[in-house]
């Protein structure tokens, strides 16, 4: 329901086994090359991609949701194809369940619980600030959409990454290759406040 390349999942995932982690790479709908090393599952609907993560939990340390997951999905899906003469199709939705929220419900202490949030305007920090905070988890990564060239569909992003523990790391325009080492240096950082290893 988005124009979301993958692109920044892609560049997490080549950073994180860059620094020597195994890596699970959980991938919709991307037509993108696999970073080497990684392990790939791909998905197609809010519903896979969900059950992925369930079941990739109780292994991880980190996860990375750069998933820019639908909020709504039809309610009733038809398996044939809609015919124009039988006149325009009522469309319901229902909600997609909150991965994001539901992972951080169901993690261990020590794992490190990173979010993406694409918002819009002037506002977007403090609306990443409010999801970091109403999904409990341990940083969130903001990007403006509103913003010419960054963001989705783009090879470029400009950030800030907000953590639980209260700090705010500004990231200026740059390709999301280095998006991705900023990110992944906060988790280091809080992967160690925990207790964990660096790698």
């Amino acid at each position: 329901g988005n124009r979301s390349s993958g692109r920044m999942g892609r560049a997490l995932a080549r950073e994180a086994a860059r620094r020597s982690a195994e890596v699970t790479l959980i991938a919709a709908n991307v037509d993108l090359e696999v970073p080497g090393g990684a392990r790939v599952l791909r998905v197609r609907t809010a519903a896979e991609l969900a059950e992925a993560c369930w079941n990739e939990l109780a292994a991880s340390d980190v996860l990375l949701m750069s998933a820019a997951v639908a909020d709504f999905r039809p309610a009733g899906p038809v398996n044939r194809k809609l015919k124009k003469n039988e006149g325009v199709p009522k469309l319901e939705l229902e909600p997609t369940e909150d991965v994001l929220s539901r992972v951080a419900e169901l993690r261990r202490e020590d794992q490190v619980i990173v979010g993406f949030a694409a918002e819009h305007g002037d506002e977007a920090v403090e609306l990443g600030r409010g999801k970091l905070e109403r999904k409990r988890l341990d940083a969130i990564v903001v990007n403006d959409i509103s913003r010419a060239g960054v963001g989705f569909e783009s090879e470029e992003n400009e950030v800030t990454i907000l953590t639980a523990d209260g700090r705010e790391r500004q990231v200026a325009r740059s390709r999301k290759e280095q998006v991705a080492g900023a990110v992944l240096d906060e988790v280091e950082r809080l992967r160690a406040a925990k207790g964990g290893t660096d790698g």
